[in-house]
């Protein structure tokens, strides 16, 4: 049985109907194949055996330099895949699993300081955009990323009816893991989504389902969001992403006394422990609270 008989129709509406696994999640597994098929030259299922998988990742792990993320990332792909071969009796056990996986590695969440959050919003807001509704758009895009600590995926997902002006929440529809939650939105924030609302509402166009959209009224993409962020980033020197700016969020949030049970439900945080993370970096009250201290 060949991967490219399997993976179109009969895996891919396992996928996603069964497991309701997300477009990109598939994606990501049948990219994951594609390479596998590339690296060993078959795609017969019953060929790809433990010693030939381990193969694959290891080469990946040393060849490619992957990190211990993306060997992890990749072994999972590989896992879910077999374990619907073993489901539907196409081989008898899973040959991933035998392989280790190698511990992930403990970096800390990557930040910009204050005054460089200053700066880039500075630079959204003053750059010279082509069209004026550019300008209010990619301003509140920024914004929202760090005044809320959306999800990059999250915030191209918001619809017009997601965002309250009037009860100053926004409404994350199916974020990561399939989970629904309400933000507070930041004061700072407020007036900016008005103004941007306000420019948005005075737009010939057709009204989009979208709150962020493209000039023609189509949602925006990943590589919208990224060209939009690198402009930013050239003009003010200040080297950031948008996931960035969300750990920025939430290093600012504890910085500022807020609890760390409510920023796990505004980041959307399955476990608690994710969110204890970011104590390593809110160092400014840790600074204020050891100045005290009497060593001597």
């Amino acid at each position: 049985m060949k991967i490219s008989d399997l993976l179109p129709v009969r895996f891919k509406n396992y996928a996603l109907c069964e497991r309701g696994l997300q477009v990109n999640t598939f994606k990501q597994i049948a990219a994951t194949l594609r390479t596998v098929c590339e690296f060993t030259r078959t795609e017969e299922v019953s060929e790809l055996t433990t010693n030939i998988l381990r193969n694959f990742l290891h080469n990946g792990r040393i060849e490619r330099a992957w990190s211990p993320k993306t060997f992890r990332f990749h072994w999972q792909n590989l896992k879910t895949f077999f374990d619907w071969c073993v489901k539907n009796g196409i081989v008898k056990s899973n040959p991933v699993e035998p392989i280790e996986r190698p511990k992930l590695e403990k970096r800390l969440p990557r930040c910009i300081s204050r005054e460089d959050a200053q700066k880039m919003l500075y630079h959204a807001s003053f750059h010279r955009w082509t069209y004026e509704i550019e300008r209010t758009r990619n301003h509140a895009i920024m914004a929202t990323f760090l005044f809320s600590g959306l999800r990059h995926q999250e915030l191209l997902n918001l619809e017009i009816g997601d965002v309250s002006l009037h009860g100053e929440e926004i409404f994350v529809k199916q974020g990561k893991n399939r989970k629904d939650r309400i933000v507070p939105m930041h004061p700072r924030l407020i007036p900016i989504l008005r103004e941007y609302f306000a420019a948005r509402q005075k737009l010939v166009t057709a009204p989009s389902q979208w709150f962020f959209y493209s000039i023609r009224g189509m949602k925006l993409q990943q590589r919208d969001i990224k060209r939009i962020y690198q402009t930013i980033a050239n003009d003010s020197g200040v080297y950031f992403t948008p996931h960035m700016l969300r750990h920025t969020f939430a290093k600012l949030a504890i910085e500022g006394d807020l609890n760390l049970f409510k920023l796990k439900e505004i980041m959307g945080h399955e476990q608690i422990t994710t969110t204890q993370g970011y104590l390593s970096i809110a160092t400014d009250n840790i600074k204020k609270s050891f100045s005290k201290i009497k060593l001597l």
